[in-house]
This record gives C-alpha cells, sequence and structure tokens, in this order.
C-alpha cells in the first residue's frame, strides 16, 4: 500500500466527518471516555500538528498546547490535514528518523500511526454522532492487519492507549471489526 495515499484518503476522509459535523454535536460524548466530539477532534488535529512537525524535523515542543478546533472546527482540521500529508511528502519524511512525543521511530511506521489514530478517530466521530461508520477498506484492512501483528497485551487497560478488544461479529463489517479490535463497543 502506498503510505502517502492512504494517508491523504484517510485525512480527506477525517476531514469530510469533521466538516458534516454541526455545532450541536460538538459536546456529544464519544466511544472515547474522556472526550467528547469537541474534544476528540482537538486531539486529532493535536496529532496531525505533532506529525506535521515531526516529518518536517522540528523536534516536539514540551509544554506547548496544540492548535484547537477553535470557532471553526472544520478549517482547523482541515489547516492541520493539509499541514500533515505537506509534511509526509517532503522529501525523506519516510526514511528518517522522526522525534515523536513518545519515542523516536522511522518515518514509514510513524505515518502509520498518523493513519491509525485518525482512521479510527473518523470512526469514532461517526459512532458518537450517529453517521455511516463505513472507512476506507483498503486502509481499514491495512490499519487492522497491522494493529494485530503489533498491538501487544500491555498496551491495552485503563490508562493505556487501547482498550480491550470488544466482541464483535465475524461478519461485522471491516469498519467495526477495526474499531471493535482497537477496544470499541460496536
Amino acid at each position: 500500500m502506498d503510505l502517502i495515499a492512504a494517508c491523504q484518503r484517510t485525512l480527506e476522509g477525517a476531514e469530510r466527518m469533521v466538516a458534516s459535523l454541526r455545532p450541536d454535536e460538538l459536546a456529544k460524548p464519544t466511544p472515547c471516555a474522556e472526550w467528547n466530539v469537541r474534544q476528540l477532534i482537538d486531539h486529532m488535529i493535536g496529532v496531525n500538528w505533532a506529525f506535521a512537525g515531526a516529518a518536517s524535523g522540528q523536534p516536539p515542543s514540551p509544554g506547548s498546547s496544540p492548535p484547537t478546533a477553535g470557532d471553526d472546527p472544520a478549517a482547523a482540521y482541515a489547516a492541520s490535514a493539509r499541514a500533515a500529508l505537506a509534511a509526509w511528502r517532503s522529501p525523506g519524511a519516510l526514511e528518517r528518523t522522526l522525534t515523536l512525543p513518545f519515542g523516536q521511530m522511522p518515518g514509514a511506521q510513524a505515518i502509520g500511526f498518523n493513519i491509525g489514530d485518525q482512521l479510527v478517530h473518523t470512526w469514532d466521530l461517526a459512532k458518537a454522532t450517529g453517521r455511516d461508520r463505513t472507512l476506507d477498506p483498503e486502509v481499514a484492512a491495512a490499519v487492522l492487519e497491522r494493529a494485530r501483528q503489533t498491538l501487544s497485551p500491555e498496551m491495552r487497560g485503563p490508562g493505556r492507549p487501547f482498550g480491550p478488544e470488544m466482541p464483535c461479529p465475524e461478519d461485522a463489517p471491516l469498519s467495526d471489526r477495526l474499531a471493535a479490535f482497537l477496544g470499541r463497543a460496536i
């Protein structure tokens, strides 16, 4: 799979989702218990800006506050997505070792985290607002395969990045199977 193309499709899907949200939906709870819709969008924006900086060779800025959705979540998200995609497209971004808030890793591995984060949080926004939860099937399959290979039990549980795998029928849509594997109740 072309990682840049997968990232572009993922960010474009997330951008469409955020743009479709109404102001009255921003306070709704999400599958991420600690965040409502607005807070989840803030997280997604912050993640995009963090990866944009890292892929551009900028070290993380400890203690600095990431940009938020502000008064125009759609525009704020779109700006973060454009910045991340431009950074990933910069020469050498996938080949160099990036410094991220959680450590160092090759760019080709880090872009997978950007893709996975934005993809599953797009599902979270859809679930929270009653929208279609269907994700790009090729990208969702790749993220699920990678997660199955790399997600260790130590990464699951309270205070960790992922919850326990949730029950999900084997014939459920791929998007839901991915979400359930990453700890979301379907």
